[in-house]
């Protein structure tokens, strides 16, 4: 071979062609070295090729060139070894090495080197596919049976004779058929000799096998499973043979152990339901469509994106709880507060248990959901009810306190003027003096009994004891002769009071004396917060719409509008210091609101701080006599 041919077969050979020197130096490499090997020829000239040789398959590697290199010339040699890629990776090799060290035109060691790295995968997948089918067919948990195309037995592992009871050899050809139960023996030989001569792409065959097994304690048969599938190459088929005893009884206890479970999920009178770590509704128990008015079936196996709340159902803050070593189970919530949402959209206060459960390493979440609504109810009553007591003690106590001043202040009065009578009686010229001290006692007498005898309607109205006793009455008269009793009361302050009555103001049919209290005490009230030198107008008149008006408007010290439910609150005042300023017990305004009411009216307040008071009453028209009922009752 020349030097111009030795070039041709450098350049064109597709694997790659090399020429070593004794040393194991590469001294010309091929074109193809770029495509096999990655690396340029210019860059593997010169170098020792054994530094891009794995370092497990190097020394083998030095002890063949060191042979290839003592054999006689021409003599060749083949190895596969590892040989790092210019990518990083490793490629299997297969070099053959020729001894041309002694011919002149070469003067080296010929390599001719192919890539086989496909190769050596393929024959290890199939080394490893052929090691994985003989352990499982003896490791396997099930029976594993190959037959020919005919269907007789050529080979059973050992599982097959542990579950039909036959000895290896017994199972061979058609032995296997004497394991199953005579009254069945037929129908499986039947089925399973069915679609044999089909072709690879017949269905599986799938048989249920009785096996009759005397050493079942029940005495029964041993249900096994079998299914056959038809080898790629026609060869036969591989069959397995699942004893599904264990399974049977294992399915039996789960519907049992599932049926009392259910029983007790829908008797229990709270909701339950389990979701899984990804929001999915497992579980959601009879009570939960009750609570939540909807049916299971349309919530369960979705996410859960609707009436409560995900993460009322998970950990706090999101944080996973992890379990102990032999853990499973952990409580992570006991009477949590939240909302919940019922399928109309009505939202209700619930309290919830959740605990957390492992279960193959899926996490589960499993609530017990309570309707608070009657108890969050009945706790707002319970307290509204405490509070009210509270304030009735409260109410209580400063009622007492302000009794206590109100009628020890009028005793006071009696008691010191009936010892000054004492002291004076029999002394000379003191006759005006002692007339003085008996108006004065009279006067206190009258206010203790105004008061008494307000406490005691109050008493009757709240009791709905009071009874009206209705006759006519001329409102311009009462009004007048009331202004005329509180003159000494105006005269004190002194505060003038203005009468305004229209002149056309038809009679009223209604009690008199109770119509004279609430005015007396509306009008007793403007007195007593007027500023001194002011003026009370009451104003009486007949309304567009027919009803009687009865206006009482001072500009006294008013009240916050805030403050008027109080003010009409019996036995309480906006002050209920001991030393206020102003004196009473609370009653004026709230049983003038009790009288007018009693008679059909109505009784409004509107005031503000600095600007006074106006109350006005008005009586429904049906009160306004005609000139027929006066005629009637004057008869």
């Amino acid at each position: 071979m020349n030097e111009q041919s030795i070039r041709a077969l450098f350049r064109n050979a597709r694997e790659v062609v090399a020429v070593l020197a004794a040393d194991g130096r590469v001294l010309q490499i091929s074109e193809a070295a770029a495509e096999v090997l990655g690396h340029r020829p210019a860059a593997l000239t010169g170098a020792p090729l054994d530094r891009h040789i794995h370092p497990d398959d190097l020394a083998e590697a030095h002890r063949r060139l060191q042979a290839r290199i003592a054999a006689p010339a021409g003599s060749s040699g083949t190895a596969v070894f590892r040989f790092r890629h210019a990518d990083g990776g490793w490629r299997w090799l297969e070099a053959t090495t020729r001894n041309h060290l002694a011919d002149p035109a070469i003067g080296g060691l010929a390599l001719n080197i192919r890539d086989v790295s496909d190769r050596m995968a393929m024959s290890e997948r199939l080394r490893a596919s052929e090691a994985r089918y003989q352990t499982l067919a003896e490791s396997a948990p099930v029976g594993i049976l190959q037959t020919d195309p005919a269907g007789r037995v050529l080979f059973a592992n050992a599982h097959v004779g542990a579950i039909t009871g036959l000895p290896l050899d017994r199972l061979l050809g058609d032995g296997w058929l004497d394991a199953v139960h005579p009254d069945h023996r037929a129908r499986v030989e039947e089925d399973w000799r069915r679609d044999l001569p089909g072709g690879a792409g017949a269905p599986p065959l799938l048989l249920n096998v009785p096996i009759a097994d005397d050493r079942d304690v029940a005495g029964g048969d041993r249900p096994v499973l079998c299914r056959r599938v038809r080898l790629e190459d026609g060869s036969g088929f591989i069959a397995t043979i699942t004893d599904m005893s264990e399974y049977a009884r294992t399915a039996r206890a789960l519907l049992l152990s599932e049926a009392r479970n259910n029983a007790i999920l829908d008797t229990v009178a709270d909701a339950i339901l389990t979701v899984d770590d990804r929001g999915v509704l497992l579980g959601f128990n009879r009570a939960a469509e009750a609570m939540f008015g909807v049916a299971a079936a349309e919530l369960l196996w979705r996410p859960l994106d609707r009436l409560i709340p995900l993460d009322r159902l998970r950990e706090t803050g999101g944080v996973r709880l992890a379990f102990a070593p032999g853990q499973t189970t952990a409580l992570i919530a006991r009477d949590r507060a939240g909302e919940a949402e019922r399928a109309d959209g009505t939202r209700f206060p619930v309290e919830l248990s959740v605990s957390a459960s492992e279960v193959e390493g899926r996490r589960l979440y499993t609530a017990i959901v309570r309707d608070v609504t009657e108890r969050r109810r009945a706790e707002a009553e319970l307290l509204a009810a405490k509070e009210a007591a509270e304030a009735a003690d409260r109410a209580k106590s400063v009622f007492v306190a302000t009794m206590s001043h109100e009628l020890r202040t009028p005793l006071n009065a009696v008691i010191g003027f009936a010892q000054l009578m004492e002291m004076r009686i029999g002394l000379p010229g003191e006759v005006d003096r002692l007339r003085a001290c008996v108006g004065s006692i009279r006067h206190a007498g009258e206010q203790l009994l105004t008061i008494i005898d307000d406490i005691l309607d109050m008493t009757r109205v709240e009791a709905g004891g009071l009874s009206l006793v209705e006759r006519p009455v001329d409102l311009a008269e009462l009004a007048a002769q009331t202004v005329a009793q509180l003159e000494f009361q105006a005269g004190r302050t002194p505060v003038t009071v203005e009468l305004q009555a229209d002149g056309d103001l038809p009679p009223l049919r209604g009690d008199e004396r109770r119509l004279r209290q609430a005015l007396c005490n509306l009008l007793s009230n403007a007195i007593k917060f007027s500023h001194p030198q002011g003026t009370v107008t009451l104003s009486l008149a007949q309304a567009t719409d027919g009803w009687v008006e009865l206006v009482v408007r001072d500009h006294g010290i008013g009240m916050r509008p805030e403050d008027v439910a109080t003010a009409l609150t019996p036995f309480v005042q906006i002050d209920q210091s001991i030393n206020r300023r102003y004196e009473g017990i609370g009653l004026g305004l709230p049983l003038a609101l009790r009288l007018v009411e009693a008679h059909g009216g109505t009784l409004a307040l509107d005031s503000r701080p600095g600007q006074g008071c106006t109350a006005t009453v008005r009586l429904p028209p049906w009160r306004v006599m005609t000139v027929e009922e006066m005629l009637a009752a004057l008869g």
